[in-house]
């Protein structure tokens, strides 16, 4: 899994690159957690180039949500491959963060979240 952090208006963007899975789950809670301690209040994840999520990538999402709203803070998803996405809609994760096609519509998004 490779992780690369973007500035955006009033956010960052996480580009995760490969699994999200137990395997990975201390690099992507690192990452996570430098961008909160940063003190980021809007996060979008970049889910383009992740191929698979297992049950504990799934409460890595879930657990960041929470972490994030507890802050004040949001979380959004950007461009879940067809796969991923189907994965995410039976855990019901778009409940907790906001799924978007494009950036644009994510930073608006946040927009009328503030």
């Amino acid at each position: 899994m490779q992780i690369t952090e973007r500035p955006v208006p009033n956010g960052v963007v996480l580009e995760i690159t490969g699994d999200l899975t137990f395997t990975n789950q201390e690099q992507f809670t690192a990452a996570v957690e430098a961008v909160r301690q940063k003190g980021c209040r809007y996060l979008i994840l970049n889910m383009a180039d992740v191929r698979f999520v297992d049950s504990s990538g799934l409460g890595m999402l879930a657990l960041v949500s929470q972490n994030f709203k507890l802050n004040q803070g949001k979380v959004s998803m950007l461009k879940p491959q067809c796969y991923v996405r189907e994965i995410m809609n039976l855990a019901n994760i778009p409940k907790l963060i906001p799924v978007y096609d494009n950036e644009p519509d994510a930073l608006a998004g946040n927009q009328q979240a503030a």
